[in-house]
């Protein structure tokens, strides 16, 4: 017999379920005419997020010449700073490609070290889009999703039937093994009431305490491309 301790949905989820954001990520970097350009990019759910962000890009690329950043949290709330780059040479041209490919809860930052060489304003917007679509395609994409964290309490005897029972149907378990076994389950909350269903069969008639949330979170949906990864240097455009 299953006794449920009450559900407790934790906050109101944003309706971004199933909209590309970052999960992960590292920075790329991008030689042209002898301007360096790093490009990296993070989740950002408010702008709150931004200023340390960008003190940790600052800090791991110091006295660099520009700093330009682009985040899209949503399509009402949005921003391309260019940083002292021409007007529209830099941000918007990330902010373009954010738009187009649908990212959301996003921030690029491209740093550039200038080189000596002036690329002109074409140049500009083809640099800073490349080094941002290079930090895009170096991005491990995630996705929103409603999970529900559920923490069963049971005896020893039945945990092995319930593990196998719940296998196929979970995200992660963390088991806890004390005067009984403390189950804490995560899984897509579309999957609950199988996994309720299963843990009722597993138990039969032995009681077992159930505990149960809702949380958004993100879960990765893509890897990185390995064109990505190395510098790469290309002729003035």
């Amino acid at each position: 017999m299953l006794v449920y301790a009450k559900d407790r949905q934790k906050c109101a989820f944003k309706d971004v379920l199933g909209v590309p954001t970052v999960f992960t990520s590292h920075p790329v970097e991008y030689i042209i005419e002898r301007s360096r350009f790093i490009g990296t990019s993070f989740h950002m759910a408010t702008v709150d997020d931004l200023p340390p962000c960008l003190s940790e890009v600052k800090r791991a690329y110091p006295l660099a010449n520009h700093y330009t950043f682009v985040y899209r949290i949503d399509s009402a709330h949005q921003r391309a700073f260019d940083d002292g780059e021409p007007q529209g040479t830099a941000g918007l041209p990330i902010l373009n490609i954010l738009v187009r490919e649908g990212w959301e809860e996003t921030l690029v930052i491209v740093v550039r070290y200038f080189g000596g060489i002036k690329l002109g304003r074409g140049g500009l917007v083809h640099a800073y889009q490349h080094a941002a679509q290079l930090a895009l395609q170096s991005t491990v994409a995630g996705q929103r999703m409603v999970v529900r964290h559920a923490l069963i309490h049971l005896d020893y005897a039945l945990y092995e039937r319930v593990h196998r029972s719940l296998k196929a149907y979970i995200l992660s378990e963390e088991a806890t093994f004390a005067a009984d076994v403390t189950l804490e389950l995560t899984l897509a909350d579309e999957n609950w009431p199988r996994v309720q269903a299963l843990i009722e069969q597993a138990g039969g008639h032995r009681q077992m305490v159930v505990a149960s949330s809702l949380q958004p979170t993100i879960v990765p949906i893509s890897a990185p491309s390995s064109e990505s990864r190395a510098p790469t240097r290309h002729p003035r455009q």
